[in-house]
């Protein structure tokens, strides 16, 4: 029996649990035990719930990166038609306008993929190996970020020296992606702007409000594990 399978059994026993509710007593403490059982029982079922979405959408996850794997294209996607600034339109507004315009346009692109959260990606380099551990993990990676206009904000290839991070410790397009891949594998991650630095940016950087960001991503090694075991 899977995970999901056992975890809907569980919900139903204790649902099956929840409605035969607390033993009938003439006494008030004992009524108030029962609802006290009842509530505890409430919170496990909420929690095997919960369980079962995580799940769920793990493997929902899983499915769509199987098949990000398995899909083949050359070239880009061409050219995109964005917004063009209001004259009073603050900065802000623009750049959630564009980013959520390509977005829309760049999930038809071949071999592109989107994630439940709105995370875009497109795997252009598959390999087998190990993966990053979900709660985080020391990863050796190289990148290149890049605006919408193709402008590039930072990038190891240009220094020449490849960047370890903890994978935990990341924005959160980031932290979705890198457990998903597997070492030696390359990726082009397409980052909403709630999945990267919001409203704010990066307050005197080169990253404005609401930005949807690019980033090209290799997953070199995972510097903490024995070699043989990537």
């Amino acid at each position: 029996m899977n995970r999901f399978a056992l975890l809907t059994t569980a919900a139903l026993v204790s649902l099956g649990l929840a409605a035969c509710g607390a033993p009938q007593a003439e006494e008030s403490d004992a009524a108030a035990s029962g609802e006290q059982e009842l509530s505890e029982t409430e919170a496990q079922v909420n929690d095997i719930l919960e369980a079962m979405a995580d799940t769920a959408e793990a493997s929902e996850e899983e499915r769509i990166v199987a098949e990000a794997r398995r899909c083949t294209a050359e070239g880009d996607a061409g050219e995109y038609d964005l917004p063009e600034r209001g004259e009073d339109q603050a900065l802000a507004d623009f750049n959630a306008a564009v980013g959520e315009a390509y977005l829309a346009q760049n999930a038809q692109s071949a071999c592109v993929f989107t994630l439940p959260s709105g995370l875009q990606f497109r795997v252009d380099r598959a390999r087998d190996g190990a993966s990053p551990d979900p709660r985080g993990e020391l990863v050796e990676v190289n990148y290149e970020g890049t605006l919408i206009n193709g402008e590039v904000f930072d990038s190891s290839y240009a220094r020449g020296q490849s960047a370890t991070f903890p994978s935990n410790r990341l924005i959160r397009g980031w932290v979705e992606a890198l457990p998903l891949m597997n070492v030696g594998e390359e990726w082009t991650l397409f980052i909403p702007s709630d999945l990267a630095y919001g409203p704010t940016g990066t307050q005197g950087g080169p990253i404005g409000p609401n930005e949807t960001l690019i980033f090209r991503l290799e997953l070199i090694s995972l510097p903490n594990r024995p070699i043989d075991e990537q």
